[in-house]
């Protein structure tokens, strides 16, 4: 049976009930027999309370009736968080494509400049968004410029979370292979490191006023690594929270926003241009096994692919290569391209009728040589030894073929397996007959 609802009434009798001791010994016909003339001569002002009283208990009852998950948590919270991540990214990618409409209006896309940054961690933890920090790198990147100045460091936090150190040294084995703290290298006071930090972020752009928050860009994966060491560094940093505020962007909103804005200005349709097409050219990652862009330890042990300061630097040569071609920004060798580049691929140049619209989606490495004079030498690839292996090559008729397939001599490989057909002695049909052949 449901249970009975409460009325103003019933809920001053058993507010009475309760508060006096004489009622302790009485039944419920009886208290309500006792209730009735004080109720009665209670005014309107003093029923209130109870009448409002009524309607808790349809709230606990819709209460007990919340939907939970599989995990017990609440799914109207969870849908909450949703609603709340996806306010933040929109947010978050409108203010990148301000950022790209306001330079390309002011004819300063060219000179704009990016912070791209990374980070290695040792380990996270079971429950919560925390990242235990090893290794930073920043650099700062534009167009014209390439990559003028970056920031790499180690990072000593004394100590792992409790009892994580296994997972801690399987995640180090396979990635950075960073040594664990307290034998780790690099920094070990965070507040400091993260001030140091800071400050080198914040002199990016000058013009800017100081209270505009820090922004800086990294992939999506990466995003709350980023976003956790910062906090973990600047929990310890002596300085206004208000003061040490860093956003991190999606470099993959960044790639596709900038791309349309540079075909704009280039005067090349980009109608074949989609966040899938730029984001797939992205993570190719041509520059992956490119040598001297790590750190000397990185280098040494042979895992540049997982260095932070290699990444920062990929990312911006990714930059370059898809995007200098568009403006006829020559290639600086350090800054825009490596000084060492080894193509893990053969290409075979384009016609010298190929225009930029065509060339638009490709990368620098496919454009052809008048492109590539115009933006510069590029000596430092073995293009020339690629240009002679194109033309050097001779295609094959592989569809004619003088021999006849009915002889194992002509076609020894066919020998053994010619289609045989089957014996069917062995398939016995209904009653013990045999059909055989």
């Amino acid at each position: 049976m449901a249970p009975k609802k409460l009325n103003g009434f019933m809920t001053f009798v058993k507010e009475w009930q309760a508060n006096n001791p004489v009622a302790r010994g009485l039944s419920n016909s009886e208290a309500v027999a006792k209730c009735d003339p004080i109720w009665k001569s209670m005014g309107d002002r003093e029923r209130g309370p109870y009448k409002k009283a009524k309607n808790a208990n349809v709230l606990e009852r819709t209460a007990k009736k919340e939907r939970l998950n599989c995990l017990g948590g609440s799914v109207a919270e969870m849908e909450i968080e949703k609603n709340e991540a996806i306010s933040a990214e929109l947010q978050m990618k409108r203010k990148i494509e301000r950022i790209i409409l306001t330079a390309k209006n002011s004819m300063e896309l060219e000179n704009e400049e990016f912070v791209f940054v990374s980070f290695n961690y040792f380990t996270k933890a079971l429950t919560g968004d925390l990242y235990v920090p090893a290794e930073f790198s920043a650099c700062r990147y534009s167009l014209k410029g390439g990559i003028s100045s970056n920031y790499s460091t180690m990072i000593n936090p004394g100590h792992i979370i409790y009892g994580q150190s296994r997972d801690a040294q399987d995640h180090s084995k396979t990635t950075h292979k960073l040594p664990l703290p307290p034998q780790a290298f690099g920094e070990t006071n965070m507040g400091k490191l993260y001030i140091d930090i800071f400050n080198w972020l914040s002199v990016r752009n000058e013009e800017k006023l100081d209270q505009d928050p820090v922004i800086v860009y990294t992939t999506p994966e990466l995003m709350p690594v980023v976003k956790s060491c910062f906090r973990y560094l600047a929990s310890e940093a002596e300085i206004d929270e208000d003061e040490r505020k860093i956003m991190v962007f999606d470099i993959y909103h960044l790639f596709y926003t900038l791309k349309k804005s540079v075909l704009d200005v280039a005067g090349v349709t980009n109608d074949r241009i989609n966040f899938h097409v730029t984001n797939n050219f992205f993570v190719k990652d041509f520059f992956e096994y490119t040598e001297g862009i790590a750190c000397d330890y990185h280098e040494k042990i042979d895992r540049s692919k997982y260095c932070t300061n290699s990444m920062v630097k990929r990312w911006g040569f990714t930059f370059s290569d898809y995007m200098c071609a568009d403006l006829a920004i020559p290639l600086q060798p350090g800054k825009h391209i490596p000084l060492k580049v080894k193509p893990n691929y053969t290409i075979t140049p384009a016609s010298s009728s190929t225009n930029f619209d065509e060339i638009s989606l490709d990368s620098y490495y496919s454009a052809p040589p008048r492109i590539q004079k115009e933006m510069g030498s590029r000596d430092l690839s073995p293009s020339s030894s690629h240009q002679s292996v194109s033309r050097a090559y001779v295609p094959r008729d592989h569809s004619v073929y003088g021999g006849t397939l009915d002889s194992d001599e002509e076609f020894p490989s066919l020998g053994g397996r010619r289609r045989q057909l089957p014996d069917m002695s062995h398939f016995n049909m209904g009653a013990g007959k045999n059909f055989a052949r």
